[in-house]
């Protein structure tokens, strides 16, 4: 990652997509390129053959007579049909116009297959690479509370394996074009990428953060973490950001940029390393539940809006066991929680319910909360 390198190298390095004047929507489809490309790797290697064939077969039939020089250009004349005087006297010699009339109908036949192929390589490449930028660019314009990630090294490359495993629309900024040609090879096009400058508060416009949900930075350095919280925060009062932090003592002026949370990986890393010492069983199960893509068991988030049949009523009479088997481990309310929530426990709207559960049963609970009379049955 380079994310501290010049914030207009990005547009320096190839057209700017429609609308995008700072960013550049990342081209994935490369598949297409490389049928193209081969084909026109073919068809001049044929060309290459015809004419070292044919300068060979006038050689031999001149009996060594005619230079090869000499015959290479004919050869390149008579299948390119240029119309010049023949260089060699062929209609003196055995099986001359014989000889070059084959060569003049291969040679003519793997021309056409050569131009025809540039021709593709040129025409088609450049075709489908706009028509592929115009979509990805309405793409981009309609979407709506999705998620931004500004960095796609090591950190990021996992950031985008939970966020596109959830079903989240996503899009990753990130300076390094091989950084996201690596994560388009593992995803495809299921998320949109921008090559651009995440600390350029007009990268971060043409990726939507007015209408995204959440942003996660991820960047190398903690000053363009600092930066790129300090930018969303005043773009967008009211997105989620997740930063990165490499040192412990930049989370607080990360929280003062407008971070709402801060995660250092050292950190994490240190403690996970120690939890499998002492307490693997435990750490075991964690990850059955969020790392097993099999596994059916979640840890998710249910809202109390204003209006749902929980407001009001105590976790006894609420019915949730009934409804559904998802096990309600804390309840969030305006930042404090409570752990294991006993039978007086009374919910009120704004409140979350952490729930365990698998992700049927949470489902179920979800439409309960939200009111859909007959839905969760």
């Amino acid at each position: 990652m380079a994310q501290n390198q010049d914030p207009h190298q990005a547009t320096k390095r190839g057209r700017t997509a429609p609308g995008l004047q700072h960013g550049r929507l990342r081209y994935g489809a490369v598949a297409d390129e490389a049928v193209v490309r081969n084909r026109l790797l073919t068809a001049g290697v044929a060309i290459v053959v015809v004419t070292l064939v044919g300068a060979l077969g006038f050689w031999f039939i001149g009996g060594g007579d005619w230079s090869f020089e000499d015959c290479a250009y004919m050869v390149l004349i008579t299948i390119t049909s240029v119309g010049y005087q023949e260089v060699l006297p062929v209609a003196q010699a055995e099986y001359g116009r014989i000889f070059t009339m084959v060569v003049l109908v291969c040679g003519m036949g793997v021309s056409f297959y050569f131009l025809s192929a540039l021709t593709a390589f040129i025409i088609e490449g450049d075709l489908r690479e706009a028509l592929w930028r115009r979509k990805m660019h309405n793409r981009l314009l309609g979407l709506r509370d999705h998620f931004i990630l500004c960095g796609a090294g090591r950190t990021g490359s996992y950031v985008t394996d939970e966020l596109l495993r959830a079903g989240c629309d996503l899009v990753i900024v990130e300076l390094d074009g091989k950084c996201l040609d690596r994560l388009i090879k593992k995803h495809g096009e299921t998320f949109i990428a921008i090559e651009g400058d995440a600390t350029d508060d007009q990268i971060l416009k043409e990726a939507g953060i007015e209408r995204a949900q959440g942003l996660v930075t991820a960047l190398e350095h903690d000053q363009d973490n600092l930066f790129v919280s300090l930018s969303a925060r005043g773009l967008n009062e009211s997105l989620r950001i997740v930063s990165r932090a490499n040192v412990d003592r930049v989370t607080p002026k990360l929280r003062q940029a407008g971070a709402n949370a801060v995660v250092s990986p050292s950190n994490i890393g240190g403690r996970r390393m120690a939890h499998e010492l002492l307490r693997p069983n435990v750490v075991g199960f964690l990850d059955f539940m969020t790392r097993d893509q099999e596994s059916q068991l979640e840890i998710e988030e249910v809202e109390v809006f204003e209006g749902s049949p929980l407001v009001g009523l105590k976790l006894a009479k609420s019915r949730i066991r009934e409804v559904s088997n998802a096990l309600v481990l804390s309840v969030v309310n305006s930042g404090d929680h409570t752990y294991n929530p006993g039978p007086e426990f009374e919910f009120d709207s704004g409140m979350t319910l952490i729930v365990l559960g698998e992700s049927a049963e949470v489902e179920r609970l979800r439409r309960y909360v939200a009111g859909e009379r007959g839905s969760y049955s």
